[in-house]
């Protein structure tokens, strides 16, 4: 069937970017790139080329690897990113880094994931989920995935926990239900401080939602530190400040069309 593999054509396409995203600036070589995506050397030249023609690929530094091509950044300044969230954010994140000394993020809820649309790392060194901007994680990971789901709908919400239920247990130790039962208590208080996990002990932090005047769900501001660092004062100050900036963001720009000049 021609249109069934086009779409598988589409899919590895996809997968081949993904991992050479892993890659990272090292890139990846054929060999490495056939044997993850489980292809033959025909049919993944052909994809590879096909991407290099778009601007999505390109040679690496070390001779016979290949890289991200430019254009998925130039993609990316745009994607997900009409309504200029992630610029309008940048202050506010940039404000509570400096007052508190923490790694903050901006993360948007993205079908059964969560995605790190910005960050600003703190003075103090901390590990994250995300890891870094674009970065992806299982709904239901981290106190960002708990203000995100409790802002949605009940059924969505078992929907999307039922879904990433396997990956939250073997990889994380995290139970699906658990998590379902915490998303009261996280509308009522406003924030989340998220649930224990194998996967960073260590640290804890903090997140509140940003939901517009509509009631619509934007997103969510999210902090990152060390778990001794995180006493009770400290939380309750992380969730005023951020409270604050998330409401101030959720408020539409002034139009400043309509002002004179002085």
């Amino acid at each position: 069937m021609p249109e069934q593999k086009g779409t598988r054509s589409l899919e590895r396409a996809f997968q081949l970017l993904r991992l050479l995203a892993a890659a990272g600036a090292r890139g990846a070589s054929p060999a490495e790139l056939a044997q993850a995506c489980d292809c033959s050397r025909p049919t993944l030249y052909r994809l590879l080329q096909a991407l290099r023609r778009q601007g999505c690929v390109r040679p690496a530094p070390t001779r016979g690897r290949y890289q991200l091509g430019y254009e998925l950044f130039a993609l990316g300044v745009h994607a997900g990113n009409a309504s200029g969230l992630r610029e309008r954010a940048r202050p506010a994140l940039l404000r509570l880094a400096q007052r508190f000394g923490d790694s903050f993020f901006l993360l948007v809820a993205d079908g059964s994931q969560v995605l790190c649309l910005d960050m600003l790392a703190g003075e103090q060194p901390v590990q994250s989920y995300s890891g870094t901007v674009g970065g992806r994680i299982p709904m239901g990971v981290g106190q960002a995935s708990q203000v995100l789901l409790a802002q949605m709908s009940r059924a969505e919400a078992t929907r999307i926990l039922r879904h990433n239920q396997a990956v939250l247990r073997l990889d994380y130790g995290l139970d699906s239900e658990m998590i379902a039962a915490s998303l009261a208590s996280v509308r009522r208080l406003g924030f989340a401080s998220g649930l224990p996990d194998r996967r960073l002990p260590g640290y804890t932090g903090l997140a509140v939602p940003i939901v517009d005047a509509a009631g619509e769900l934007l997103g969510a501001f999210s902090c990152a530190l060390a778990r001794p660092r995180m006493s009770e004062t400290r939380r309750q100050a992380l969730a005023q400040a951020m409270q604050l900036e998330a409401a101030a963001l959720a408020r539409p720009a002034p139009d400043r069309r309509s002002g004179f000049g002085g």
